[in-house]
């Protein structure tokens, strides 16, 4: 008996400890409650594209040889820009996931320009000491356990696609639902988004672009549904319907250049800016938008082929105001526009494709003085940059993403001034050095849709490379350059800034890139 009970005793000991042992082997590390990613961009560019007016040396944004002064010149502009993203992610353990709180900040400047000051775009002179930090998320995510979707609350991205941009590349969206083409900014507001089925992903979201006076309603604010399904394995059907109801009045909006279809700011960045009869510049309007997109083999997937595109439609009403503030008919709204890209690999890696893409965009030749506007609306209208349209590869003629204080291109909006676009892209793409170093050779022709007076409807075409080395893993050097030649489009006076024909613009620079974790 004794010996029974000195054998109990030891297995009464042994069990709980092999036990507690196998429970700790079997157990998940714990998630960090606090994660860090930054990113740093450095660029050298050299160009004969630079602004002419004093005031504009800093941060240079909209439509080259516009509003914001750009020029091209005989000589070389040289300068070194960096800038630095801090992203920050707090997921607190005793709330089991439920919350998440995300932030984004921005560190830009030039070397040499200037420092113990405050402003943002600048901070890189000797002694540096620059109030310099721009806030650009801060949101929180609230995710019920075991639940397909979650909410978004606060200073968020706001994207033309339905998967939430908080857990997936800028990247993928640039390449996916309307590529960023009408929304590709930050803004305030609430998000709703869901995994309807495996393979459905929707998104519901209402956001204030603008509020003026709280005690008035002279706000603008932007609703939006986009839902994207899988329809085989290879291929996506998206739909997409959002709202803009603004009644701003000419209220608000980014310093002196206001907001707005009547503002300064729509003709800064390219896109479309309506003139009123009379004096009063003041207005109210309701702009829908609706549309579908399409991919097949997304990223080469199971796929040497990758074709995708987008249509998109926006209408509405366009209102005058009398003197009692009330709503007066004035115009309707009804643009289309229509991008279409096909992709083929051709050789081991990603990176060995040919590429050939086409985007076009209805215009107008007199505004709204039929009380039609046929151009193509963007956010591009309400804020700067908003509307990014990124995914050609185009260096000049259409925005570059890899840009630090002066985002600038011939083709700004999609809209081209609400002129409209007929644009071709031809990029040839290949790997080197197998997932080490690729190289890129791209074309790109554009004409307007609509002539401006005075001039023709030949916008230009562009030649561009771009090789990239890979470092190490997430550090990147490249090397890019391009040149345009531009078409009789500039001929016309209202069409630049200084009134005559540019020169050619060209560029290259020198990047270096690493994205930490």
């Amino acid at each position: 008996m004794k010996y029974i009970i000195v054998l109990c005793c030891c297995c009464a000991i042994t069990v709980p400890l092999w036990g507690q042992g196998g429970i700790e082997h079997l157990q998940d590390p714990v998630r960090k409650e606090f994660q860090f990613i930054g990113y740093s961009f450095t660029r050298t560019t050299f160009s004969n594209v630079a602004p002419t007016n004093d005031f504009l040396q800093g941060q240079v944004i909209g439509r080259m040889f516009g509003g914001n002064s750009t020029n091209t010149s005989r000589n070389t502009s040289s300068y070194t820009e960096q800038r630095f993203v801090p992203f920050m992610v707090y997921r607190p353990v005793v709330l089991d996931g439920l919350a998440t709180f995300r932030t984004l900040f921005k560190i830009d400047y030039t070397f040499g320009d200037r420092a113990y000051g405050a402003g943002n775009n600048a901070g890189g002179g000797i002694g540096a000491g620059q109030v310099n930090l721009q806030t650009l998320l801060a949101n929180v995510s609230l995710k019920p356990t075991d639940n397909p979707w979650n909410i978004v609350v606060g200073l968020q991205r706001i994207f033309d696609n339905p998967r939430d941009p908080n857990v997936n590349t800028v990247q993928f969206a640039q390449n996916s639902g309307s590529k960023l083409s009408y929304w590709g900014t930050q803004g305030t507001g609430l998000t709703w988004y869901g995994l309807l089925n495996d393979g459905t992903y929707a998104k519901a979201g209402a956001y204030q672009l603008w509020e003026n006076l709280i005690a008035f309603d002279d706000d603008v604010s932007l609703y939006m549904i986009d839902v994207e399904t899988r329809i085989s394995s290879r291929s996506t059907l998206g739909i997409n319907t959002w709202y803009v109801a603004d009644r701003g009045k000419q209220s608000g909006g980014v310093s002196v250049l206001g907001q707005g279809l009547t503002s300064q700011l729509a003709d800064y960045n390219g896109a479309v800016r309506l003139r009123l009869p009379g004096t009063s510049q003041a207005y109210e309007a309701d702009v829908f938008w609706a549309g579908v997109n399409y991919s097949y083999g997304r990223d080469f997937i199971d796929s040497r082929w990758w074709l995708d595109g987008y249509v998109n439609t926006n209408f509405g009403v366009m209102d005058t105001l009398d003197a009692e503030q009330n709503r007066v008919d004035f115009a309707n709204i009804l643009g289309v526009a229509a991008n279409a890209r096909a992709s083929y690999k051709w050789g081991g890696t990603n990176q060995d494709f040919v590429t050939i893409e086409g985007l076009y965009t209805t215009g107008d030749e007199d505004g709204a003085a039929d009380k039609q506007i046929n151009s193509v609306l963007t956010g591009n209208v309400w804020g700067t940059p908003v509307g990014i349209f990124t995914a050609h590869r185009s260096l000049l003629m259409f925005p570059d993403p890899q840009v630090i204080n002066r985002f600038y291109s011939m083709v700004h909006d999609i809209s081209n001034l609400g002129l409209g676009v007929s644009a071709g892209f031809l990029t040839f793409s290949k790997s080197l050095v197998p997932n080490k170093a690729t190289g890129k050779l791209g074309f790109v022709t554009a004409f307007s849709n609509v002539a401006p007076r005075q001039g023709g409807k030949y916008i230009g075409t562009e030649v561009n490379f771009e090789l990239k080395y890979n470092l190490g893993v997430f550090l990147t050097v490249g090397y890019s350059g391009a040149y345009a030649w531009l078409g009789d489009f500039y001929d016309a006076p209202t069409i630049t800034n200084q009134g005559s024909k540019p020169l050619n613009p060209f560029t290259h620079f020198i990047t270096l890139s690493w994205l930490m974790f």
